[in-house]
């Protein structure tokens, strides 16, 4: 099972990637958990893209049961503590 600390680390990971990707820094501070994602630098759009790179990381998408709302997560932290309940949480087998 994955630690906090390690998912923050793919999220993080995945924010620089966008970021160089649309020709910007690598965002200084990003490794500071607690900044709010709008302050990295991140559009609606790459923020979409970082929710479907993460649900292919980690293989869960903790807002499509609507318990959580994406607009309700204001930090990487949060973030990063969505995904790892998501994955912590019993998972239904299709049956």
């Amino acid at each position: 099972m994955l630690t906090i600390a390690d998912v923050r680390a793919v999220i993080t990971s995945e924010i620089r990637d966008l970021l160089v990707e649309a020709g910007g820094d690598d965002a200084p501070g990003l490794d500071d958990g607690g900044r709010a994602l709008h302050e990295v630098g991140l559009n609606s759009l790459m923020l979409a893209r970082l929710l479907i790179q993460l649900e292919g990381e980690f293989g869960v998408d903790p807002f499509a049961a609507g318990e959580v709302s994406i607009v309700d997560v204001r930090s990487i932290d949060e973030l990063a503590e969505v995904y790892r309940r998501a994955m912590a949480a019993p998972r239904s087998v299709p049956g």
